[in-house]
């Protein structure tokens, strides 16, 4: 596991207000760029931490994308403890293949930085006396100059300071002037504009051999400053330099900045207390130990949703190519797969002409799945996805009723299981279906309104389908409720 990025911001002083005013920024955040119906293969979104009583939010997106060697985990944490607000954010890229290539973290994406600028907004931090934050300060006056010197040497700074000696003289084109982009939360940047302020800059600073189109470096303690003079490079090379002293910056914080230290989640009447532990977690300081070990097992738990993420984004790939080859496929592997499960025989089958047909087959040939009068309703009136692909999922789902009626797979292991059938199973709806156009997933049964979230995805366009269903915990039953279109959700109109 590599760390590609790493931020980390702590203010003194807060209290719960503040650390709840920073979770809702993190949830708002995640559901403007993460909404549930729009998580693609290989995108999973948890919260392992948010009970009232614990003083640890933490949330963790891991994303696999095509044709990439790499997945990405985006860790969030925000912490309060003794009156100590934090701030964590950080990147790690786990490998998923054996090769020997060269390995180029991605550029931080734009949503993460607006994510840093949004909790600077929220909860104000300083380092040094010195708030942070996105904009450039402009030095015009000997007397700015002369600030910025003070401000390189002061001991409790924790992050590098960029000065930018503007090119005055030529009115040469500046590299930081737009505000500190990736690098918010990361470095303090300045930029000095005129004769003047340079004056004010030399007069106090430990610097020689600088001028005009210079750009200087200083990180946090006494360490030997990063001095780039722009005026010697020709000028195809001064974006790549721009480039590389933003990704020096990056790599220097994601190897320096240290995880922040949690305690242990708060325990709960179900936990199984060891005697010896006891006395060390009974007095309000967390064991150290445990600690250490909490973190080596969410480690683990990563790198296996690393895996995971990156296993469904490759079902989703294959299972794209097949849907491409059309309906040979869908035939054979209806043929050879999915009917196999009846008693005796496994049915010849070399087209379905109708979705009426489909359904019909299904009703005979899928015994542990209960077909809803409104199932046939919709799906008699199905237009445009082949019969047979329909026909496919509704034989593949029946094997999955077949395990989980008979005990073989729990609840919690439905998806697992749709995927290994090759179906594309989503457990639930968005909030904004579930508030908005809850009627639309509705089914009476047993007496009962029930609310079938629970669907299956195939085809896109005009071969677009979804197939809901509904678990009954009670009976383990399985409830074909919807067969049809994709029904009212977020992206509908009002």
């Amino acid at each position: 596991m590599i760390t590609t990025y790493a931020l980390s911001l702590s203010t003194v002083d807060c209290h719960e207000e503040q650390r709840i005013a920073l979770i809702d920024v993190v949830s708002d955040w995640m559901l403007r760029h993460y909404p549930l119906d729009a998580r693609g293969p290989g995108t999973s979104v948890r919260v392992t931490r948010e009970s009232s009583d614990d003083p640890v939010f933490r949330m963790m997106i891991t994303e696999s994308g095509a044709a990439s060697s790499h997945v990405e985990t985006l860790t969030i944490t925000v912490v309060l403890l003794d009156s100590v607000l934090t701030f964590d954010i950080r990147i790690v890229s786990t490998p998923t293949t054996s090769k020997v290539v060269p390995y180029k973290p991605k550029s931080v994406p734009p949503r993460v930085a607006q994510l840093v600028r949004e909790v600077l907004v929220t909860v104000p931090t300083e380092d040094a006396n010195q708030f942070i934050t996105d904009s450039v300060h402009v030095a015009n006056t000997e007397l700015d100059g002369q600030n910025i010197a003070a401000f390189i040497d002061a001991p409790s700074r924790r992050l590098p300071v960029i000065v930018e000696i503007g090119d005055y003289e030529r009115q040469s084109r500046d590299l930081f002037t737009i505000g500190a982009g990736p690098l918010v939360g990361l470095a303090h940047i300045f930029h000095i504009a005129s004769a003047e302020a340079l004056r004010g800059f030399e007069s106090l600073s430990r610097y020689s051999l600088v001028g005009p189109g210079c750009v200087i470096v200083q990180w946090a303690g006494k360490t030997e400053p990063e001095i780039v003079h722009i005026r010697e490079l020709p000028s195809s090379s001064v974006s790549r330099e721009l480039d590389r002293i933003v990704r020096l910056i990056l790599d220097t914080a994601a190897r320096s900045i240290a995880s922040p230290r949690v305690p242990p989640p708060p325990r709960t009447e179900y936990d199984i207390i060891d005697p010896s532990s006891r006395s060390s977690s009974d007095d309000g300081n967390f064991n150290e130990d445990q600690a250490i070990r909490i973190e080596l097992l969410e480690a683990s738990v990563n790198e296996l949703e690393a895996s995971m993420a990156d296993a469904d984004r490759l079902m989703a790939e294959l299972r794209d190519q097949l849907e491409k080859k059309g309906g040979q496929v869908d035939e054979l592997i209806l043929r050879n797969v999915s009917l196999e499960i009846q008693a005796g025989q496994t049915p010849k089958v070399l087209a379905v002409p109708s979705m009426t047909e489909a359904l019909r087959l299904a009703k005979e040939n899928c015994p542990f799945l209960v077909f809803h009068e409104r199932a046939i309703e919709s799906g008699s009136g199905l237009e445009g996805p082949e019969p047979v692909s329909v026909l496919q999922d509704l034989v593949r789902l029946n094997e999955v009723a077949r395990a989980w009626m008979s005990g073989e797979i729990s609840g919690t292991s439905i998806k697992l299981a749709c995927r290994q059938m090759g179906l594309d199973f989503v457990a639930s709806i968005s909030d904004t279906a579930r508030q908005k156009y809850e009627e639309d997933y509705l089914i009476e049964w047993r007496g009962r309104a029930v609310r079938a979230e629970a669907h299956l995805r195939r085809g896109r366009k005009a071969h677009l389908v979804r197939i809901h269903v509904f678990f009954d915990d009670e009976t383990q039953q399985v409830v074909v409720a919807y067969i049809g279109r994709h029904l009212r959700d977020k992206g509908s109109a009002s």
